[in-house]
């Protein structure tokens, strides 16, 4: 790493402005003292005794070795100020070139967010934020619907703001399952304090819904195709053909649609396979699906994603005990992952720690000296 000088003409002045300038104000205090101690004033001492006995005094001679050492030490911490200072005026720096913009995947995380799912989003998604930080090089994004779509996070590379915005999903699906606790109990043994809970819970979900229930009333509920379709198209440039693209969906499958979608899943992953995109998928295990999908056929529904998945080129996940969301993360970063350009840019970085650092020591010798009559 070689450190230079972005302001070298401007250090070096500075340098020699302030050396004269202490050089100046020595030279006139040296002056003043010679010219005190002058034979014609020296003559008016003459009669006070022996006084040349004093320097044979041995506390005179410590003393007179301490003030020497003083003085020592306030030219060093003067010089070490100036120089020091005129370096920081310099501005030291140093050049490196940075290598930016590989980005190899994009990745959705596509969540239907139905009440029939809370318990697999939450589990799904407190294991996927202990991975997230391994997706490196790869940007991440957050897409949830229910009978609408939110892009809840764009696509993004910072780790740090995606672990946030899933600890925010996360509590969803915690008030989500609360609510469902809370709602079976409504109408038999729910106590006062209980109630109070649920009608909170209420307002809290109903503002955070607002965008994934919009006119849920005459369109229905978990749209899978249209939540599909809605994160397709929330790549952005999405005919740009230089870059590996994955959505994960995490869905039951049953959709609750009370008029005919616009796009059922199957369609919704042909425009995916169109567009070069895979499709990983996960879904319920069995007992799961059964207790909250009433009057839904399980084999019919799985067969359906896994389906859409595999002629996507991804993969379809069934959420059973074996299930391990790192597995999903590996075999994801181990789908073959086209290059981009490598962008290069040079960065500089200013380094003022050190002789700042210098300067201060410098004034605090100065002050040392000074305090014991030095300088």
């Amino acid at each position: 790493m070689e450190i230079v000088l972005r302001n070298k003409e401007l250090a070096i002045c500075v340098a020699i402005g302030a050396a004269l300038v202490i050089a100046g104000i020595l030279g006139f205090r040296e002056y003043k003292k010679r010219k005190a101690l002058s034979k014609d004033e020296m003559s008016k001492y003459m009669g006070y005794g022996a006084m040349w006995m004093v320097g044979s005094m041995k506390s005179y001679r410590i003393r007179s070795l301490i003030h020497k050492v003083l003085n020592v030490i306030g030219i060093l911490g003067i010089s070490l100020s100036i120089v020091s200072s005129a370096y920081l005026v310099g501005r030291p720096s140093y050049t490196e070139e940075v290598t930016t913009g590989v980005q190899r995947r994009d990745i959705f995380l596509c969540l239907d967010v139905s009440y029939s799912l809370y318990a697999l989003n939450y589990d799904f998604v407190e294991n996927l934020k202990t991975v997230v930080k391994g997706l490196d090089g790869d940007r991440i994004g957050i897409s949830i619907f229910n009978t609408s779509s939110v892009l809840y996070m764009p696509l993004t590379d910072d780790k740090e703001f995606a672990c946030e915005k899933l600890d925010e999903l996360e509590q969803y699906f915690i008030n989500q399952k609360r609510y469902y606790e809370l709602y079976q109990k409504y109408y038999d043994d729910i106590t006062d304090e209980e109630e109070e809970e649920f009608y909170d819970l209420i307002d809290w979900l109903l503002d955070f819904e607002a965008g994934t229930v919009v006119n849920s009333d005459n369109l229905g509920s978990s749209l899978i195709g249209e939540g599909l379709a809605t994160c397709l198209y929330d790549f952005p440039s999405l005919e740009d053909s230089e870059r590996t693209r994955i959505i994960l969906l995490v869905t039951d499958n049953a959709e609750n649609a009370f008029k005919k979608p616009f796009v059922r899943l199957p369609e919704a992953a042909d425009l995916c396979a169109k567009n070069d995109v895979v499709l990983f998928s996960v879904f319920p295990p069995e007992d799961k699906f059964n207790e909250m999908n009433y009057g839904y056929d399980f084999d019919e529904l799985s067969e359906e994603l896994e389906d859409s998945s595999v002629k996507t080129g991804g993969a379809f996940y069934i959420a059973d005990d074996d299930f391990d969301t790192k597995g999903i993360v590996s075999e994801i970063q181990s789908h073959e992952a086209m290059q981009v350009d490598e962008i290069k840019e040079t960065r500089t970085y200013d380094m003022p720690k050190t002789p700042f650092i210098f300067v201060v020591v410098g004034i605090l010798a100065l002050a040392l000296a000074r305090a014991g009559g030095a300088c």
